[in-house]
């Protein structure tokens, strides 16, 4: 039966494609930028409380507190920037609405998502109006290693967050979503990935588990690199819901593969296959076996 089973995997996984990499209007998804912010663009706040300043430093006097989720409008970006904990962002020029009145201020950068996702607020959708947030929160420029947070909100309130370390820079693309699946006392599936869009940089998952108790925690990193010709190691995974996926269970496969000149083609000279399968127990993912 465990061969059966198995074997019934890997031909899911060879023939279909897992994730999709190309943007979509699914509210679901939501792929930022890395070329900075954009004036006539609509951001929101990261964290709660932040300072909404009449100029562009910290002894400047502040306007308002900014409740977390806060929607804020790019006027300008200022050549003023700030760093903290690695991370230098410059100061933009925003107008937003608190309590009903209508400001015109400066916000660090590092005070708003780089990506977001907005839950419509209707009783058939799970977490019906929360929004999920995502920003850099430090930057190791030595070890080029990212610390990346996740917030969830509502109404101006915040639910649950996270930070973890991956591997990346502040100017790297990000990449957010979220999915419902059937994991014990998991509210939500989060993923998220600071990525660059060229050979050699590696680029990968990491998925975090929102749970019943408000705890948001890293559950899952995968990683993949690859050198246009020459190789590819790529990590993708099964959730319960994809085809071929098993309740509770994620199945991730690593495909290894190398490439050589023959004349004026370009033949694969080698690939492996690996499978590993985890096991969420409602606390915990345990890897329960690896294949190779």
């Amino acid at each position: 039966m465990k061969c059966h089973v198995i074997t019934l995997l890997i031909l899911s996984l060879l023939t279909s494609t897992i994730h999709a990499q190309e943007p979509t209007e699914d509210w679901t998804q939501c792929y930022g930028s890395n070329t900075g912010f954009e004036v006539g663009r609509k951001y929101f706040s990261l964290v709660s409380d932040a300072n909404l300043r009449e100029k562009t430093n910290t002894q400047s006097a502040v306007l308002t507190k900014l409740p977390i989720a806060t929607a804020v409008e790019i006027l300008a970006v200022s050549t003023d920037s700030f760093s903290q904990r690695g991370v230098t962002l410059p100061w933009v020029q925003v107008r937003t609405s608190v309590g009903g009145k209508t400001y015109t201020g400066y916000i660090w950068g590092g005070f708003l998502a780089l990506a977001s996702i907005q839950t419509p607020n209707d009783e058939y959708t799970p977490n019906a109006g929360v929004q999920y947030l995502t920003g850099v929160a430090a930057f190791d420029e030595k070890n080029h290693q990212l610390t990346v947070q996740v917030r969830a909100a509502k109404d101006g309130k915040e639910l649950a967050k996270c930070e973890f370390t991956t591997s990346g820079d502040p100017s790297y693309y990000p990449e957010f979503s979220v999915r419902f699946e059937s994991f014990q006392k998991v509210k939500a599936v989060l993923t998220v990935n600071y990525y660059f869009p060229a050979c050699g940089y590696p680029s990968g998952d990491n998925v975090l588990f929102w749970q019943e108790n408000n705890q948001i925690v890293k559950v899952l990193e995968t990683t993949s690199i690859a050198d246009g010709g020459v190789f590819y190691s790529s990590e993708d995974y099964l959730m319960p819901s994809d085809k071929g996926g098993i309740g509770d269970h994620i199945l991730v496969v690593r495909d290894q593969s190398e490439f050589e000149e023959r004349g004026e083609e370009l033949v694969r000279s080698s690939q492996k296959y690996s499978l590993s399968l985890y096991k969420w127990n409602g606390a915990k993912l345990t890897k329960l076996k690896d294949w190779k």
